[in-house]
């Protein structure tokens, strides 16, 4: 598959001279507003909140903008995603069939685990009603194709027109990379942040991703109950995804307490 080589380190590599560019430019409101639309509403709200658990029911205008930005995410497919969320996270948490368990290793959990991804290592049934989508599938076929046509389309930009459009997004996709593998690293540490449940995984809840990882990192509450849109449970955890929250209504939504 070689996905990381493809996609993933490419971004971890390129993303921290294009940061350094865009604060040193004075461009990161630009990088703000991408990050947010990026990890914000594609990947935490849409392929996570939205796709994995099926908290709304997006119509189809919509649908295709939060699907565009999550796949812009450089996580894999609305497919792939979620169907090792669904697969192979939250009933297998933390064992063996948990595909990015930190009782792999820190590195494992991080980024190791892509390099264990062949054809045959996901079972995408798990995302089965992602499969009868055909623009989700369409994306899913081309996925790698899909990321590098962005990046060769806004260098070209960049180069013809003098704008910072890679830099930018770049910036965002690394940002964006960096903090969820982090809450796949740091929340499922028995020896870091607090619970307020007694599950048999190791999830637990750790501020800085619960304020700044678009409330990923509310991480034992999310476990507790996947398919609740708001992942914080005390007056203090503030899930910053609830900012997207009036605009997904515009479809059939469950609980949102």
């Amino acid at each position: 598959m070689n996905y990381v080589l493809r996609v993933y380190l490419p971004a971890l590599i390129a993303g921290p001279f294009a940061l350094y560019h865009t604060i040193t430019t004075g461009l990161w409101p630009g990088v703000i507003v991408l990050w947010a639309l990026i990890s914000g509403l594609g990947v935490a709200v849409g392929f996570h909140r939205v796709y994995s658990h099926r908290t709304h029911k997006l119509k189809p205008w919509l649908d295709t903008i939060v699907l565009l930005f999550g796949t812009l995410g450089g996580q894999g497919s609305s497919i792939s995603w979620t169907a090792v969320h669904r697969g192979y996270h939250h009933p297998y948490s933390d064992t063996e069939r948990d595909l990015h368990s930190p009782a792999k290793g820190f590195w494992s959990a991080f980024i190791g685990w892509y390099w264990k991804l062949t054809p045959d290592t996901i079972n995408h049934k798990y995302a089965v009603d992602l499969l009868r989508k055909p623009l989700h599938v369409l994306i899913h076929k081309h996925y790698i194709n899909f990321l590098w046509t962005v990046v060769l389309a806004l260098g070209l930009t960049d180069f013809f027109l003098g704008t910072s459009t890679l830099p930018l997004y770049l910036s965002a996709l690394f940002i964006s990379l960096l903090q969820d593998n982090l809450v796949n690293t740091l929340c499922h540490q028995p020896y870091l942040g607090y619970r307020n449940w007694r599950l048999k995984d190791n999830s637990n809840n750790f501020w800085p991703l619960g304020y700044f990882a678009w409330g990923q990192g509310w991480h034992e509450n999310h476990h507790e109950s996947p398919a609740r849109f708001n992942f914080g449970r005390r007056w203090w955890e503030l899930d910053p995804s609830l900012l997207f929250l009036p605009l997904l209504k515009v479809g059939s939504y469950r609980d949102t307490r």
